[in-house]
C-alpha cells in the first residue's frame, strides 16, 4: 500500500511513522505491526463516508496467519473508524477446525461490540439445481428434471462443480443444442456413466489436458 500510495505517510502525526513509510516506498524496509494497524486506521477513516462507502471482501480466510486476522480485527475493533465500513469474509468450514484463529477473530469482534452476521452457505438443493438448469436451457423444470436430477448426483449441489460439470457436458457434446428441434438435448445414460468424483480439480485437471503442450506449459509456469 505504501508503494502505491507514497502519501500515505500523511495519514501519520508520528514522524518516526511517516519515516518508515518512506523507507518502505524507497528500501522496502518492513514496518512493525503495530505502525502498519495504526496506518490502515487512519486510512479507512479517511477513504470512508456515508457518500463514499468502503466494501472489503477477503476469500478464502481459512489459509490466512494469525498476523492477518489481527489486522483484520484491528480495522474493525477501532471505535473511531467510519460506520461506512463494510467487510466481508469467506472461509471453507471443512477445512478449520476449533482452534483455528479465525474462531479467535470472530470471539474478539463480538467482544468489541462489532455487529457480524454469520451465513453458512450450503449446496443448492435439487429443486434450486432444477431451476438452475431450466432457467439455463430455456425449458420448463419438468423437462428437465431428469438432467438435473443426474447432475445434483454428481455434484451433490455444489455452485461451482455444477457449473463446471454442465460446460464439461457441452464440451464433450453430451449435452447440446439441436437446431432442427430447438431445444437442449441430452444423452441420460451417457451422463450417468461419467466417471467423476465428487471433488471439481478432477473437471478441471481434465480440461487442462485437452490442452496444448505449450499452453499447458504457460500454466505451469503461471503457477
Amino acid at each position: 500500500l505504501a508503494r502505491l500510495l507514497p502519501n500515505i505517510s500523511a495519514l501519520s502525526s508520528d514522524p518516526r511513522v511517516s519515516a518508515r513509510v518512506d523507507g518502505m516506498v524507497g528500501g522496502g524496509n518492513e514496518m512493525n505491526f503495530h505502525n502498519v494497524c495504526f496506518l490502515l486506521q487512519r486510512f479507512m477513516r479517511v477513504v470512508s463516508s456515508k457518500f463514499h462507502p468502503v466494501m472489503l471482501f477477503f476469500d478464502d480466510l481459512q489459509w490466512c496467519g494469525l498476523t492477518l486476522l489481527e489486522l483484520i480485527h484491528a480495522i474493525l475493533a477501532d471505535k473511531r473508524g467510519s460506520a461506512c465500513f463494510f467487510f466481508v469474509g469467506s472461509y471453507r468450514d471443512n477445512e478449520v477446525d476449533q482452534d483455528h484463529p479465525i474462531f479467535t477473530m470472530m470471539s474478539k469482534l463480538d467482544s468489541s461490540g462489532v455487529p457480524m452476521t454469520k451465513l453458512n452457505l450450503e449446496g443448492l438443493t435439487p429443486e434450486d439445481l432444477n431451476t438452475l438448469v431450466s432457467d439455463a436451457t430455456g425449458m420448463f423444470p419438468r423437462l428437465c428434471k431428469p438432467l438435473s436430477n443426474v447432475v445434483f448426483q454428481k455434484t451433490k449441489g455444489n455452485p461451482f462443480f455444477v457449473l463446471e460439470f454442465l460446460r464439461s457436458l457441452v464440451d464433450s457434446r453430451l449435452l447440446k443444442y439441436s437446431l432442427r428441434q430447438k431445444i437442449w438435448i441430452w444423452d441420460i445414460c451417457k451422463i450417468t456413466s461419467e466417471n467423476i468424483t465428487d471433488n471439481v480439480l478432477y473437471l478441471l485437471s481434465k480440461k487442462m489436458t485437452s490442452f496444448s503442450h505449450c499452453s499447458q506449459l504457460a500454466l505451469k509456469v503461471l503457477s
